[in-house]
């Protein structure tokens, strides 16, 4: 009971410093005009699990960017000007922080055109677009069932730990592939007519030696100044689904004979 209290009082809190957030951002939007915003500002959108963390925290190693996180993640009154409000003051010439396409889905309620709001914030707010995904499905379900029971990044500092098989439900798996499948789709909706440097984990996040290209060719992109990154996270999944899930052939007759066989022998 007493560590459902200390959630319960730790959410609250989290919304009430949230909504404060959102006052800040709205009297920053109103008192500062369009001159006044960083230049350049991103948005970095995309679906959790995906290596967004990873990606914006080297993009904040970059001394021309200043870099927040989910800045919707929970509900706001007016979630276009709470992102402007957000970029007002950096600590660098440029901005950018992240947005995932299930809080524009699910969290804000609030926005009229939920399907426009990527659209609006590129053509209206001039934020360029960085859109990461995650190719292989399975994957990334797998990612998401072991966030929720174990950290499945370390910070560069900490010690590894050696990352323990998974023992999963091969349904709620294909549940975890189905819905990731339909934002999937829904991101491309968003995107529809806007411009957008694409970009996805197995190419750009997962091997550490391709980090530094990526940084790059994004601050290209953006139109500042690269320079040598280090990720802040360590990968410590097993390589393989068959090393990873301790019921990998449970899982091989479920997936079998559907679209996501093909992921089961990926490396990841």
């Amino acid at each position: 009971m007493f560590y459902a209290l200390v959630s319960a009082l730790t959410q609250q809190y989290l919304k009430v410093r949230q909504q404060y957030r959102h006052a800040q951002a709205l009297w920053s939007h109103r008192r500062t005009g369009p001159d006044a915003l960083p230049d350049p500002r991103f948005i970095l959108f995309g679906r959790g699990r995906s290596g967004t963390t990873a990606l914006l925290s080297m993009l904040d190693d970059v001394p021309a960017l200043h870099c927040e996180g989910e800045v919707l993640h929970n509900y706001v009154r007016y979630p276009y000007r709470h992102v402007l409000g957000r970029s007002v003051r950096p600590a660098a010439p440029g901005y950018g922080c992240k947005i995932l396409s299930y809080q524009v889905q699910d969290v804000q309620t609030a926005l009229d055109e939920p399907e426009a709001f990527i659209h609006r914030l590129w053509e209206e707010g001039g934020f360029q677009i960085l859109y990461l995904r995650r190719t292989n499905l399975l994957r990334h379900a797998l990612s998401n069932i072991r966030a929720r029971r174990e950290q499945f990044h370390q910070k560069k500092d900490d010690i590894p730990a050696e990352a323990q098989a998974l023992r999963v439900d091969p349904d709620r798996v294909m549940d975890w592939i189905r819905s990731s499948e339909a934002l999937g789709a829904y991101e491309k909706r968003l995107l529809e007519d806007v411009p957008h440097r694409s970009l996805t984990y197995e190419k750009h996040i997962r091997n550490p030696e391709a980090h530094q290209q990526t940084i790059d060719d994004i601050c290209a992109y953006l139109g500042v100044e690269s320079v040598p990154i280090e990720s802040s996270y360590r990968k410590i999944a097993p390589p393989s689904v068959r090393e990873g899930v301790a019921n990998y052939d449970e899982l091989v007759r479920r997936l079998r004979e559907t679209p996501y066989e093909k992921y089961l022998e990926e490396q990841d």
